[in-house]
């Protein structure tokens, strides 16, 4: 195999790792991700002059036939179209992929739909018991990520507070500390494991990432069993919580800043001038009321 034929992969990682300074955490993390599934479809075996329409169009259909979304599919074409730029790439190898956004269907449950599940009896500390542990507190936390509760520390816990970072943005995210959320931590409470929940417990960062990545599997699996016993058409995975967390905000009436704020958005300049202006009092107060209204039912 040529060194040419080795160089776009290779010279791609090379770049996004030597500029990682510069990109936000979330693009740095799309190109990582792009260049891992290019790899994995071979992309190795190319180098910047073989990036043709005809591979990417190939390299397109084979993200399909492995069940990767659509527009999925079109964040990994954006990406290494990003990078084939970024080095040097002079052609138009991307003008047959699609590299759009569709709209998906709405994800957001009804705060009744959640009643339900928080109200099914399950076999504590079953499968399905755990899930739902961790759905609702995600969904008690501003709608917080499965990746962010599964790293979530004790040394996040300050006061009557949570404080962490997005991994997806950095955005820090300061989530008042209920009942309701303090219950379910105690119940997973483990001596010696400095982590809150029982989801990552390797040491080192690659096999904490390879784990994680199986235990997110395991949770969406789960997740629809829980829908289907809980009586929920709709598919339910881990993207779920965040949208019904805001769209119950929403509806609850509280002003799109403050949701805003509290999802961690970073890239939205109108929104942003609103945030700067919302401070951590009147989000708690917001999230409080929201929790309230729906545990007193």
């Amino acid at each position: 195999m040529s060194e040419q034929r080795n160089s776009f992969l290779r010279s791609a990682f090379i770049l996004v790792e030597r500029d990682k300074k510069s990109f936000s955490r979330s693009t740095y993390l799309n190109y990582r991700t792009a260049l891992r599934a290019f790899a994995r479809f071979g992309g190795q075996e190319y180098g910047i002059n073989d990036i043709s329409v005809a591979l990417m169009t190939a390299f397109q259909r084979w993200l399909a036939e492995h069940n990767v979304g659509r527009n999925t599919s079109s964040c990994y074409m954006r990406s290494l179209r990003s990078l084939y730029r970024k080095l040097g790439g002079e052609k138009e190898p991307f003008r047959d992929v699609y590299t759009g956004m569709e709209r998906t269907e709405k994800r957001a449950l009804t705060l009744e739909e959640i009643r339900r599940l928080r109200n099914l009896q399950l076999k504590y500390k079953s499968k399905m018991d755990i899930t739902r542990d961790f759905f609702l507190f995600s969904f008690y936390s501003l709608g917080m990520p499965f990746v962010d509760l599964a790293f979530l520390r004790r040394a996040n816990i300050r006061g009557d507070f949570i404080v962490y970072r997005r991994h997806k943005t950095g955005q820090k995210i300061k989530v008042p500390l209920e009942t309701c959320m303090v219950e379910i931590i105690e119940k997973y409470t483990e001596t010696g494991n400095r982590y809150l929940f029982p989801i990552i417990t390797e040491q080192n960062p690659d096999k904490q990432l390879e784990q994680y990545k199986v235990k997110l599997g395991n949770y969406n699996r789960m997740l629809k069993k829980l829908a289907v016993q809980a009586g929920i058409s709709r598919n339910l995975s881990s993207y779920v919580v965040r949208h019904s967390w805001a769209s119950a905000a929403y509806e609850g009436n509280v002003d799109l800043p403050v949701i805003s704020k509290a999802l961690g958005h970073t890239n939205a300049r109108t929104t942003q001038i609103y945030i700067s202006e919302i401070n951590d009092e009147r989000l708690s107060e917001a999230s409080h009321k929201l929790l309230s209204d729906f545990l007193s039912r």
